[in-house]
């Protein structure tokens, strides 16, 4: 294909996925606190209210920080930003919390996807463009709980921003590895000891899964470190000194959060451990349920649509792809591993911000195998029917351009397959839709955030104005759009949503109307 069709293609996939953004950006302003936002917030929103200090607050958050590390948990670095959701300058500023999180996924995946593409696999500019916009794209419009990823500050900060850092990360050491230039090389490797260790001190589903994948990449690497010599490669090449600046700090962060005195406190209150075993067992069985789960009709029609051009790909990176079974069974360990952490401290327990990490990851780990398959296949089946399919598009710009248009077709018809139309109770049709972009464009236009936000406003200047101490009864929200809709108090003054309100506010309880 022509540079000029190229640019076309390209420049219509990052116009869906630019324009796809503006309604999940708009959503954020209608956005507000829950849960353990309140929580971690308290401390602070009182520093920040006495003083109007921003270093006061950032000290305030380190000391509490010192104090979860030694009586509730070790996760030092999550801790830490926590305590400073935007929601403790006031409601208002927390469209700054839905700002961070979707920026920092979209950003650190195109960033690695595209990364990798170019010096992994040397794919040109349009296509890594091409193929790392669409990736992020189904990555967002199609996770578990959007809620939880990108208007939650609490559990998104906990699970999608540091998710996001390991990808950075990824892709800074392929740079540091594959770099064009010696300088090139050196700034990509210089932020990768800072950034490990703060990685390790975030969700443990992230650090323990980025720990097993650079030590296996490290282990791969000492293997083959025979062929170095004989090919006498540069020393600026040797893949040994990124690895292990990345490595060695994430293993030593990890370890000071696992050895925190505070998890034994905090595995006292949520009961014993699953054991090894059947933390293993539920990895794994997890594992295989995300992927199946996570491969919805459209994200089935973008890897069918793909296929022909990773299998393009594959002939540009040299190899005998062996054990292509072996590799699928030892990535998809690395995979289930995200789970592992947490099955083991409380058993077979799956929260949906920890489900959406995962199922990012199942792109990552999808193309992977997909395109190690492909290679596969064209070396020891030449000529078989994936390859001479891909021989016809590529003579053909048209029939390239047919086989494009019936992809996207077939995408978009896919999307309105999974539209849930139900009766509401005082009759009338009420829809659940996805992609994300437009269950939120459909919250907004029908007024339902505009709503949410304004009923969540009155109730925050409500519970401010009652005097200290105070049992305080709110009436429940008339609408809760499924995108911003983390949770809601209840009737129960002792749940510990309706806690973790009171407290925020200084008051004896708080309850929703019976």
């Amino acid at each position: 294909m022509n540079s000029r069709n190229q640019k076309h293609i390209v420049g219509f996939v990052a116009g869906v996925f630019f324009l796809s953004l503006i309604p999940l950006y708009a959503l954020g302003f209608f956005a507000h606190p829950s849960v353990d936002d309140y929580y971690y917030g308290v401390e602070t929103a009182g520093v920040w209210q006495e003083t109007g200090s921003l270093g006061a607050v950032m000290s305030k958050s380190w000391e509490l920080m010192k104090d979860s590390y030694e009586t509730w948990q070790g996760n030092f670095a999550a801790i830490f930003l926590m305590r400073l959701q935007p929601g403790i300058f006031g409601e208002s500023a927390y469209w700054i919390a839905p700002a961070i999180l979707l920026t920092s996924l979209a950003a650190s995946m195109l960033f690695f996807f595209y990364t990798a593409l170019r010096k992994l696999a040397s794919t040109g500019r349009p296509a890594a463009w091409g193929i790392s916009l669409a990736l992020t794209f189904c990555a967002i419009q199609f996770c578990y709980k959007p809620s939880d990823s990108f208007y939650w500050f609490n559990g998104g900060i906990y699970y999608t921003f540091f998710f996001a850092l390991s990808y950075v990360l990824l892709g800074l050491l392929t740079l540091a590895v594959k770099g064009e230039s010696n300088k090139a090389r050196a700034l990509a490797a210089i932020p990768l000891a800072p950034l490990a260790f703060l990685i390790g001190g975030g969700n443990y589903s992230t650090a323990l899964s980025l720990a097993v994948l650079l030590g296996s990449l490290l282990g791969y690497a000492i293997w083959r470190r025979r062929g170095y010599s004989k090919r006498r490669e540069a020393e600026s090449k040797n893949p040994f000194p990124p690895l292990l600046l990345a490595f060695l700090p994430l293993l030593i962060s990890l370890a000071l959060s696992i050895l925190a005195p505070g998890n034994a406190v905090r595995q006292s209150v949520t009961g014993e451990s699953a054991g090894v075993v059947k933390a293993l067992l539920f990895s794994f069985a997890y594992g295989g349920y995300s992927l199946m789960e996570g491969l919805k009709l459209p994200v089935a029609v973008l890897w069918l649509g793909l296929t022909p051009v990773l299998y393009h790909l594959s002939r540009r990176v040299p190899g005998k792809y062996p054990l292509p079974l072996f590799v699928l069974l030892f990535s998809f360990g690395i995979y289930a591993s995200q789970g592992t952490a947490l099955f083991y401290a409380q058993g077979l327990r799956m929260p949906p911000r920890m489900s959406n990490i995962i199922y990012f990851n199942a792109y990552l780990f999808t193309g992977f195998n997909l395109f190690y398959l492909c290679g596969w296949l064209r070396r020891r089946y030449p000529g078989n029917p994936l390859e001479r399919f891909g021989e016809k598009l590529a003579e053909s710009p048209k029939a390239l351009l047919r086989f494009s248009a019936l992809m996207a077709l077939c995408f978009s018809l896919s999307c309105l397959g999974l539209w849930q139309v139900t009766e509401k109770e005082g009759g009338g049709a009420d829809f659940q839709v996805e992609p994300l972009s437009v269950s939120a464009a459909y919250s907004l236009l029908k007024g339902e955030a505009a709503l949410y936000d304004r009923q969540l406003a009155e109730r925050a200047a409500f519970l401010a104005a009652q005097p200290e101490g105070e049992e305080v009864t709110v009436p429940p929200l008339s609408v809760y759009p499924s995108a911003l809709t983390h949770s809601e108090i209840t009737a129960d003054p002792l749940d510990f949503k309706n806690d973790h309100l009171a407290r925020f506010y200084h008051l004896g309880s708080v309850r929703l109307e019976p």
